[in-house]
């Protein structure tokens, strides 16, 4: 269970400009649009873990001698990321959201936008290879259930703390202040991802 606690926490973090986003929305928003807004990405992140630990438990347990090749993608799938993360752009605004739809677009609208991003199924079970879930674990259906009662805990964990912070202290805290903790989170999401990178590389041997 730790390793999907693990796997959905950071999933969900690596969603940066999600984060943003829901930032935004709680400076110039009303409380059910940020609560959409949130639902929105808890139940995307959630959903692509959904599909990738029983893909990643298959894989692993009839393609075991493809292992090396799985972990090898996912180190490169790990270091795209940090890399994405160095060039992304700095935070400069978070009250320029103006005008927002109402609460049930904005869910479908961040709802579509995470579901139709490319590489979220491949980071999702590039982060599940670097916890080492199936190393640790035999890969049946038992540990998939505990793996995924841990990445709902993990994905609600982080999703829950930002909405419940986005509702009430995004309108208090100073500007400057939530953009410079907004952009410190690239930096660290890059070193996070390198060092995933690294890790899953090392499981591969």
């Amino acid at each position: 269970m730790l390793e999907g606690i693990t796997a959905g926490f950071i999933f969900s973090l690596t969603l940066f400009p999600g984060t943003v986003w829901l930032a935004k929305v709680g400076v110039n928003g009303s409380y059910r649009q940020v609560i959409a807004v949130g639902l929105a990405f808890w139940l995307s992140h959630f959903g692509w873990l959904f599909v990738a630990v029983p893909g990643l438990m298959m894989m692993s347990a009839h393609l075991s001698f493809v292992r090396f090749g799985m972990h090898l993608f996912a180190a490169f799938v790990l270091v795209y990321m940090a890399l994405k993360f160095i060039r992304s752009k700095r935070v400069v605004r978070i009250d320029d959201a103006q005008t927002l739809s109402k609460p049930w677009v904005l869910f479908r609208i961040a709802l579509s936008q995470s579901l139709a991003m490319p590489m979220r199924l491949p980071a999702a079970m590039a982060i599940l290879l670097a916890t080492g879930v199936f190393v640790h674990s035999s890969p049946d259906w038992t540990t998939v259930q505990r793996v995924l009662l841990g990445a709902l805990i993990g994905v609600s964990w982080w999703w829950g703390q930002f909405t419940f912070l986005a509702l009430t202290f995004a309108t208090r805290v100073p500007y400057p202040i939530t953009i410079q903790s907004l952009n410190r989170m690239r930096p660290f999401c890059a070193v996070l991802c390198a060092c995933l990178a690294v890790i899953v590389l090392f499981l591969a041997i």
